[in-house]
């Protein structure tokens, strides 16, 4: 859809189609519905973005937590919102051997004893092995602070590429 046809989206269909542009965060998409009309794709990405930003750090810290695990062999079968069952499954994690699954289960376990939250990153368009050097990489750091900065930025990275995959480019 272009931004003129979601301007002009219903309030229940507009809030159905964006809702977990932030994971499980629809409050925030209720915010931005209140900003309509959009005059090009780039305002409504500003808007969620801002209000993301916007939001104190124990907020924050539970979007970060709403997120599923990688690799997660029973969630992505089911339990997961469309966009990361989809994110996902195009990323290779849906076919991953048992062994594979196995190790994606033990850095998600390392990464959330290690920094109280889930590993975040954006998959769409990555292949499992560099979702798997991305993770021992950061598994390497002990900055606990770093490690929510970069989470942030791949949560607003994530939220990005989904309304890309929504919202084409054209202009009204």
């Amino acid at each position: 859809m272009n931004i003129n046809e979601a301007n002009n989206l219903d309030e229940n269909v507009f809030f159905e189609i964006f809702k977990n542009i932030y994971e499980h965060s629809d409050f925030i998409t209720k915010l931005v519905q209140k900003k309509r009309p959009f005059k090009k794709k780039s305002e409504i990405i500003n808007h969620f973005h801002n209000i993301f930003d916007s939001l104190d750090k124990d907020t924050k810290v539970n979007i970060i937590k709403s997120h599923p695990d990688l690799g997660d062999k029973l969630k992505i079968k089911e339990g997961l919102t469309s966009f990361s069952q989809e994110e996902q499954s195009k990323a290779g994690l849906a076919e991953c051997t048992d062994e594979e699954f196995n190790e994606f289960k033990r850095l998600n376990n390392d990464f959330k004893t290690k920094f109280n939250i889930p590993f975040i990153y954006a998959v769409r368009g990555k292949t499992k092995k560099e979702i798997l050097d991305e993770f021992i990489s950061r598994l390497k750091s002990d900055n606990i602070e770093q490690e929510l900065d970069k989470s942030l930025i791949q949560v607003k990275k994530i939220a990005t590429l989904r309304i890309n995959e929504i919202i084409s480019d054209e202009k009204i």
